[in-house]
Parts: structure tokens; C-alpha cells; sequence
């Protein structure tokens, strides 16, 4: 069956590859833990470089709020972005 997303409709050819990611990840704000994970998944798409995705549950959201940036991608669909601040420093739209 082919994909729906619209991206996908018209170039069928596009390949976006997900494979469970081998390691723990461990993701540093300055020197604080932010998130850590032994489930991580690294998506592959066409050209771009390889891009690691969290459970949620391995995220430690207390240091994240949610900002008012989204992005739409015709192959993955809406995306929102979140901000993280500890011990006085914040980046925005980090994840």
C-alpha cells in the first residue's frame, strides 16, 4: 500500500528509513543531563544527515517549555518545538 502523506504522492520514490539506533544516547545542556536513552531511533532521509529520535519517557521535560514554532513536512507531517533552559542558560527550539 502506498503512503498517503502527500510528500510521499508525489515523489513515491522518497525513502525515509528508521532503524532502532545501537548505544545510549546521552543529550547534554551545558553540563546537565537533558535526556538519556537506550531506545533511541535514527531516522535516514535522502541526503540529510542522521537525525536521533527520543522516547518521550527518556526526555527530561522539566527542563523544556513548549514554544510557538512549527514546521510542516510533506513526508513527516507537522512538527512543534520546545525550548530548554537550565542553571540560567536557554536555547530555543532545540527539540
Amino acid at each position: 500500500m502506498p503512503n498517503p502523506a502527500p510528500g510521499f504522492q508525489r515523489r513515491p520514490d522518497h525513502r525515509i528509513v528508521v532503524e532502532p539506533y545501537t548505544g545510549t544516547v546521552t543529550v547534554r545542556f551545558g553540563d546537565t543531563v537533558i535526556a538519556s536513552s537506550e531506545r533511541a531511533l535514527e531516522l535516514r532521509e535522502g541526503s540529510y544527515p542522521p537525525v536521533l529520535y527520543l522516547p518521550l519517557e527518556d526526555i527530561y521535560l522539566e527542563h523544556f517549555e513548549k514554544s510557538a514554532t512549527t514546521t510542516h513536512c510533506p513526508f513527516k507531517g507537522d512538527a512543534t518545538y520546545w525550548s530548554v533552559r537550565a542553571h540560567g542558560a536557554a536555547a530555543a527550539d532545540v527539540l
